[in-house]
């Protein structure tokens, strides 16, 4: 039995990695300093608007800026697109542990990339400043109920061939009383998706008309 015979212009398919585009990243950033809403599920709304990037997402980081409070207070997510990521849900907060992290005020970079978990490695000392890049908490559990074994599926990454241009909303409550936290300021590292140069383009045109023609030259 032959085995079928292709147009050998299809090779060039295999060289269209080689050829793409970079992928780019690009940062913005927000200044905010206001106080969120102590003890108020209403929280704090801050967006970015993000034109003229016309690429799809391949991953998304976010730096959080706070002052004062109390992290484990703290709830919030970043929305784009109908798409939800969870960055943190009552840090430090387990079973026997209600009250969460006791540290206040963070500088943390989220990324899916980073090795540890926001919600099991953020400072636990009282009134430490928290630093560091973790991964988002992802527990898309009520926050009331959240623990660390709470089950873990809302990552940046669902934000993944989504377009990277329109708004990017980041929503940050306080959902305890006695300690009012600062949100100074959030960025936003948009990584785009490479995409074929013009050159690729072209010849994955060539490529295809030929391969119909060829078999249309078959069928004749």
């Amino acid at each position: 039995m032959k085995s079928p015979q292709f147009p050998r212009a299809l090779g060039a398919i295999f060289f269209v990695p080689c050829c793409a585009t970079a992928a780019t990243t690009v940062v913005f950033d927000k200044t905010v300093n206001t106080a969120i809403p102590d003890n108020n599920p209403s929280g704090l709304v801050s967006s970015i608007s993000v034109s003229g990037v016309g690429q799809a997402v391949s991953s998304i980081e976010v730096v959080l800026s706070t002052q004062n409070g109390w992290n484990g207070d703290l709830y919030a997510y970043l929305e784009h697109d109908g798409i939800v990521s969870v960055l943190l849900n009552r840090s430090g907060r387990t079973a026997t542990d209600s009250a969460g992290a006791a540290s206040s005020g963070m500088l943390v970079r989220l990324s899916d990339s980073a090795l540890v978990d926001s919600h099991t490695a953020i400072s636990d000392i009282y009134q430490a400043f928290a630093t560091g890049t973790y991964q988002p908490d992802a527990r898309g559990a009520d926050p009331d109920l959240v623990t660390d074994a709470s089950s873990r599926s809302m990552y940046l990454s669902g934000f993944g061939g989504h377009d990277a241009d329109g708004d990017w909303t980041l929503f940050v409550a306080d959902l305890s009383g006695g300690d009012v936290a600062t949100l100074s300021s959030w960025s936003l590292s948009v990584t785009t998706v490479p995409e074929p140069s013009g050159a690729v383009l072209a010849m994955l045109g060539a490529t295809g008309a030929l391969f119909i023609r060829k078999r249309r030259e078959r069928s004749a």
